[in-house]
């Protein structure tokens, strides 16, 4: 068989391509090539160039596509609403909501799309080196070029161009891969854009509904409030009218009130009723002796009377009402204080002067008569309240206050009825008309006009004379230990209402 060498020298095409249609040429003359590898060879020829047009009017299309929609981002979406009062809202909210999605869309987007355009151009670039390898191909078929050996350059070529196509295939089948899987992960953020899309809108048709709500709650109680407020204006005006009729009311009474007070005392004055007086001076007794018998030492009261001194203070003009045995004004003069006394009783005066006390001998309430308005800076009353009239007590409270300066302190200290030990001994004295009540004293105070009304207690019951309680044992157990407690609350309830303090001061200021 005729063969023809290449040399390992640069290889020359047109050389090769002569040679070979020489060798083709001279076979056929000699009868060694047959007819039927020739005709074998222009169908297989034929097959793999129908074969290659159909791959590359497919490639092509697909190229087509590719170069169209590399570019996957949509700039034809725009935001709108049909809704004519509630559109801008709803706009507001979806541009909101598109702004959010495209901080985390729109990179992965453009990432996309570079990644697209650089396959494409590659595509192409492929692309058009198989169209000139076709032409390569075509031009050796016009040419009639037959390969005889099997590793021959047709055969070669023919090959190479089958891997560059099967290359193409293969390129283009992956791209198709990502294409789908590009569409798929579109298609799954179109979904949660559509979720998300539909769940602003629920969210918007509740905040509608909550409107609409608060409006109507708006004016429900737009509607309340003016009904409230006619009501309070109707209930304020009949408040307004019952308590003016009230105080119309408690006028006339205290209108009524003060004429009969006016008509009573009016009628008391005519009459020149004689003010009531201690009864000893008719009895025909030493009150100095019964006292000091009875009520104690002068020391023991004189120390009793030291709580009332800080009261009088820088005073210069005290005067001491009933000042019998003259303890207060006594310790008074030691510490500076101006006072005198006024006493019924002539022996207590003389006793009194004796101790070189200014004591005058009369009636506290003549006396008071006699004075200037607000000329005293303090008024004593001990012990001397259970011996007056009712009568006479308020008139006298009502003449001190008169009397007084502005700021000064009335103390009227007597006999506690709420101590029935000091009730018990109350009858000793037979010049006691009748005790009267705490809050009677605080009340006929506050009617004379005094202020800053105060109570204190004193003389104390002694311990050893007042109700035992029964100390608790270690050891008792808790039923005994509950009855021994209510026992000893009973007693200390007893001792407050049997033996409480058997005296009380009430203090007020003008």
């Amino acid at each position: 068989m005729d063969t023809f060498e290449i040399s390992n020298e640069e290889i020359n095409v047109e050389e090769i391509m002569r040679k070979i249609r020489e060798n083709i040429r001279k076979r056929k003359e000699e009868g060694t090539y047959p007819p039927e590898i020739d005709t074998k060879s222009k169908k297989l020829i034929s097959d793999q160039k129908q074969e290659m047009q159909v791959a590359r009017k497919e490639i092509f299309d697909e190229l087509l596509n590719l170069n169209i929609n590399c570019d996957i981002q949509n700039n034809s979406y725009v935001i709108s609403s049909h809704r004519p009062i509630l559109g801008k809202a709803l706009i507001k909210g979806r541009e909101l909501v598109h702004g959010e999605v495209r901080r985390y869309v729109v990179p992965m987007i453009f990432k996309q799309i570079n990644f697209n355009q650089d396959a494409t151009k590659v595509i192409n670039n492929m692309a058009h080196r198989l169209l000139n390898v076709e032409n390569e191909i075509g031009y050796f078929e016009s040419k009639e070029v037959e390969f005889t050996e099997p590793k021959s350059l047709r055969k070669q070529l023919i090959e190479t161009d089958l891997k560059i196509l099967h290359t193409e295939k293969q390129t283009s089948e992956k791209l198709l891969q990502l294409k789908k899987e590009t569409d798929e992960q579109l298609l799954e953020l179109e979904d949660r854009l559509e979720a998300l899309k539909k769940q602003i809108n629920e969210e918007i048709t509740v905040n509608r509904k909550l409107f609409e709500m608060a409006d109507q709650v708006r004016n429900e109680m737009n509607i309340l409030l003016s009904r409230l407020k006619n009501e309070i204006r109707e209930e304020n005006e009949e408040r307004m009218r019952s308590v003016i009729l009230s105080i119309s009311d408690d006028l006339e009474k205290k209108a009524w009130l003060a004429k009969m007070l006016t008509d009573k005392n009016a009628y008391m004055f005519s009459k020149n009723e004689k003010v009531a007086q201690p009864p000893h001076q008719d009895m025909g007794i030493n009150y100095f002796v019964f006292e000091d018998k009875f009520r104690g030492k002068r020391e023991d009261i004189a120390q009793r009377q030291t709580a009332f001194l800080h009261y009088f203070e820088g005073c210069r003009n005290v005067l001491d009402i009933g000042c019998g045995r003259g303890e207060f004004l006594e310790i008074m003069r030691k510490k500076g204080i101006g006072a005198m006394g006024v006493d019924l009783d002539e022996t207590m005066v003389d006793y009194c002067r004796s101790k070189g006390l200014d004591v005058e001998l009369g009636d506290a309430f003549d006396y008071l008569q006699k004075i200037e308005d607000s000329s005293l800076d303090g008024i004593f009353i001990d012990q001397v309240v259970e011996h007056l009239e009712p009568a006479y007590l308020v008139k006298l409270l009502k003449l001190c206050f008169q009397k007084m300066k502005y700021g000064f302190y009335l103390i009227a200290e007597t006999v506690n009825p709420l101590s029935f030990f000091s009730f018990a001994n109350f009858y000793i004295d037979l010049t006691h008309i009748k005790p009267v009540h705490p809050e009677t004293m605080k009340f006929l105070m506050e009617s004379a006009g005094f202020r800053e009304i105060e109570t204190i207690f004193s003389s104390v019951v002694p311990e050893k004379m007042r109700l035992q309680k029964i100390e608790i044992q270690e050891g008792v157990n808790d039923y005994e230990r509950y009855q021994l407690e209510i026992y000893n609350r009973n007693i200390e309830m007893l001792n407050a209402t049997l033996y409480g303090a058997q005296d009380y001061a009430i203090i007020g200021k003008k």
